[in-house]
């Protein structure tokens, strides 16, 4: 099968109100919430309420992250639209999480511009390819590792005042800045094996052609 163009129509064919579209927005809607939870805790390290509920807020969007592709699997609504929706939001709670902690709790800003920069030219890429290319990336291991590293990095950061208060129960604790330079070297694999993946379907498409019975292609992206 050749590579052809995608018209952004062609996005909402499928049914768009599902469950796992419903959770995919709802991880973004908590972003408020927590901001302001984060702020009050942010003001005060003693309002631990503020700081639990903050946790929660957090916890609840990982399990909407997991619960949205179940849901698609087991009702069988898995469509195009969720499978570029998800990741986008993902994108928008991953940096509403990192702004936070950047405003509040030091994380490093240039990391926090790196992982902007990247996040927006995942959105390009994701756009282009279904519209120029008539494909759906996969999410590769490194994208996976580095949302998972920016949930820690999140709370490690949003913890730091609370454990001077009460005491660092050890000592690597005190040091926060691991978290986002280990997020760092991760993005950057990241970002190199996407390049390595998508350059030659970007730059040379009319070399490539898929084989729907290739796992190997299957496990990169799939055609839609």
């Amino acid at each position: 099968m050749q590579l052809e163009p995608k018209k952004p129509s062609e996005l909402f064919k499928d049914k768009i109100f599902t469950i796992s579209n419903f959770l995919s927005i709802l991880r973004v809607l908590l972003l408020p919430f927590f901001f302001f939870c984060t702020y009050s805790y942010a003001k005060n390290p003693k309002e631990v309420d503020s700081f639990l509920m903050s946790i929660y807020l957090c916890l609840v969007a990982v399990l909407t992250d997991y619960l949205d592709g179940l849901f698609a699997r087991i009702l069988k609504q898995e469509t195009n639209l969720g499978r570029y929706l998800d990741p986008v939001c993902d994108k928008l709670v991953t940096l509403g999480g990192l702004l936070v902690v950047t405003i509040h709790f030091a994380f490093p800003k240039w990391i926090l511009i790196v992982y902007f920069i990247r996040e927006l030219l995942g959105v390009w890429l994701g756009g282009f390819l279904y519209l120029k290319r008539g494909l759906l990336g996969r999410p590769n291991i490194w994208g996976k590792v580095g949302v998972g590293l920016v949930a820690i990095s999140v709370l490690w950061y949003m913890a730091t005042p609370y454990y001077a208060l009460k005491g660092y129960p050890y000592e690597f604790l005190k040091y926060p800045e691991i978290s986002a330079y280990v997020l760092m070297f991760v993005l950057s694999i990241g970002m190199i094996a996407y390049a390595i993946r998508y350059w030659n379907i970007i730059l040379k498409p009319e070399s490539i052609e898929l084989d729907p019975d290739n796992k190997k292609q299957a496990k990169k992206y799939r055609k839609v």
